[in-house]
């Protein structure tokens, strides 16, 4: 199955989230704010092999499938319907059209011509049904953190020569541990863009922290971010293409 995430760490994010519950934080439904489904990567057929780009954001929206089966197979196919798909209604939405331009610039096609070179992560991979994540009840934050290091450790241990965007401000100390400590960020140039960068050398993979793209598109430096990113891209990642 198209997913860079193992058994195991689905299990142990699962585990989390009953916890969460059982401790009286409430399921989300339509009528109350509350826990939503569980968030499982999602990575296109060829990813791994080609190396793509892989995007992690910070969490899922609404309640995310919350009431429904949360098996490893029914978390997939969720995920699988939201990400590999064609053209849809928020097309022209800041996100989209970011990944678009990404897409373009680097794969050579439009997205929903090129989802088998692309994945989806979160940073969390349990989310609350409303509201922005700093207004998150703390413990959802706090009790997943060290479950949603290690999976996406495991996720970009899996990706070579890839571009990795992180669009996400607060990283809830989620990305450090996932790489193993603070790494050695390069941004001096980059502070007009909202990203700060690093290429891994063991797996060549280009590793770009920035903002939301609907955060930058209101700051007006979302240009900027996509322009710099795909300089980078080109520059570091010379066969991705």
């Amino acid at each position: 199955m198209p997913t860079l995430m193992s058994r195991t760490s689905f299990e142990r994010l699962a585990q989390v989230r009953s916890q969460l519950l059982d401790q009286g934080l409430p399921l989300a439904t339509p009528d109350r704010p509350g826990v939503a489904g569980l968030f499982l990567p999602w990575a296109g057929r060829r990813l791994a092999e080609a190396g793509g780009i892989y995007w992690v954001g910070a969490a899922t929206e609404d309640d995310y499938g919350a009431e429904r089966e949360q098996s490893f197979e029914a978390c997939h196919e969720r995920a699988a319907r939201l990400c590999d798909r064609g053209p849809h209604a928020r097309a022209h939405t800041p996100l989209w059209l970011f990944f678009d331009g990404l897409t373009r610039g680097l794969l050579g096609g439009a997205y929903d011509a090129t989802t088998e070179r692309w994945g989806w992560s979160n940073l969390l991979k349990i989310g609350w049904s409303s509201g922005a994540t700093e207004s998150w009840p703390a413990e959802l934050v706090e009790r997943q953190q060290s479950a949603c290091a290690a999976a996406l450790r495991e996720e970009f241990a899996a990706l070579r020569q890839s571009l990795v965007f992180v669009g996400s401000q607060d990283d809830f100390g989620i990305l450090g541990e996932a790489l193993g400590g603070r790494p050695d960020w390069h941004g001096e140039q980059d502070e007009a863009a909202g990203i700060w960068w690093f290429r891994h050398e063991a797996s060549g993979n280009l590793i770009v922290h920035g903002c939301h793209p609907s955060v930058a598109r209101r700051g007006h430096f979302s240009e900027a971010a996509l322009e710099r990113t795909l300089l980078l891209a080109r520059n570091l990642l010379p066969g991705l293409a």
